[in-house]
């Protein structure tokens, strides 16, 4: 399995747990955003922040920290190549799999 494959599974593998938790938290507030008593007009803004907080956080979960582990594993298959002149695999940059590498040597 390559790298970009392994990152898009994982993404998939995850989404409905993340997103259905997410989901249910937001819809749980959205009784007291929408309320209009002059009780609610004073937890409203927490319920508010406490949804966006949620909702931004779910987007950067699935979808920025996704592309930023592909771009920096892009960073580092071109850093070992300019510094070291060698041409890298995307699996082999990865700090995990050298890790393991070294591990299995080592034995």
């Amino acid at each position: 399995m390559t790298y970009k494959e392994a990152v898009f599974k994982a993404g998939y593998m995850r989404f409905r747990a993340i997103f259905l938790t997410s989901a249910t938290t937001i819809a749980g507030l959205a009784p007291l955003i929408f309320e209009k008593s002059f009780q609610a007009q004073f937890l409203k803004p927490m319920a508010i922040a406490v949804a966006y907080g949620i909702g931004i956080a779910t987007v950067l979960t699935l979808i920025v920290l996704p592309v930023i582990l592909l771009v920096l594993n892009h960073i580092r298959v071109w850093w070992r190549h300019f510094w070291f002149g060698e041409i890298a695999t995307n699996e082999a940059v990865e700090p995990a799999i050298r890790e393991l590498k070294a591990d299995n040597e080592s034995e």
